[in-house]
């Protein structure tokens, strides 16, 4: 499997952190994202400061293998002080992630080394999702970054998937599945057995393929994340098998 991977989450966070930014101003704030139809401009925002400030107690606080470290509380504001409040949670989060790099031990909720890479790749990629979804709202996107589309794809298989944050329960889903990001030529290998599933550096060549969904690393990581249909990419085979793939 070709592995694309950033080493400057610094710099994606503020490029995608000023692209939402862009298109956010009070009165767009009741709208809802045609691609989480579940919240408003106002909620996506007020997730990402309680995700900024979850980042910034992981990045300060020394990991130790007796204590996890709680997500803050929900964050709460009405109005134009969504936005300071958004404001004030990412300014404290690029902070944090300037002052602790990469190799900074940090507790993480998944299983993947604690450093602070992690934490690093989850505020990049989060962010990067939800200007997507905040320029839905208004009505125009732009695709997610390449390298930093091939992350969200990646942070599928090794955090989101290990721990349970599938869409639905999927205990008949078994066969060998390829995701292929043309414009990142990269690619995923997932084989799916009995519910379980399993990210592969290179399958058996003499296993057959059930499923494979080729496009840009935009469109596979969005039909990941829920925000657009499979059907977005080149699709051949069983698509219930990409379907088991998807994540909350």
């Amino acid at each position: 499997m070709a592995k694309l991977r950033i080493t400057d989450y610094l710099t994606e966070l503020k490029t995608e952190a000023a692209g939402l930014r862009s298109v956010c101003e009070p009165g767009v704030l009741d709208r809802v994202a045609p691609s989480r139809p579940d919240t408003t401009v106002a909620g996506i925002l007020l997730e990402l400061a309680r995700l900024y400030r979850w980042t910034v107690d992981a990045l300060f606080t020394a990991p130790s293998e007796d204590r996890d470290i709680p997500q803050p509380p929900p964050v709460t504001a009405a109005g134009p002080a969504v936005l300071d409040a958004y404001d004030q949670s990412l300014a404290a989060v690029l902070d944090a992630v300037e002052a602790r790099g990469p190799e900074s031990p940090a507790w993480t909720w998944a299983p993947v080394e604690w450093r602070a890479e992690f934490w690093h790749r989850r505020v990049a990629v989060a962010t990067g999702l939800a200007r997507w979804d905040l320029q839905m709202a208004v009505g125009a996107t732009a695709p997610v970054p390449v390298a930093l589309a091939a992350e969200a794809v990646t942070e599928v298989f090794e955090a989101f998937i290990p721990v349970g944050a599938r869409r639905g329960a999927h205990p008949d889903a078994n066969g060998l599945v390829q995701l292929f990001a043309q414009d990142a030529d990269t690619t995923w290998f997932v084989r799916l057995r009995e519910g379980r599933v399993a990210l592969l550096d290179q399958p058996d060549a003499r296993t057959e393929l059930q499923a494979r969904a080729a496009g840009s690393a935009s469109d596979i990581a969005l039909a990941l994340w829920g925000r657009l249909p499979f059907g977005i990419c080149d699709v051949v085979g069983d698509e219930r098998l990409l379907q088991a793939l998807r994540v909350e």
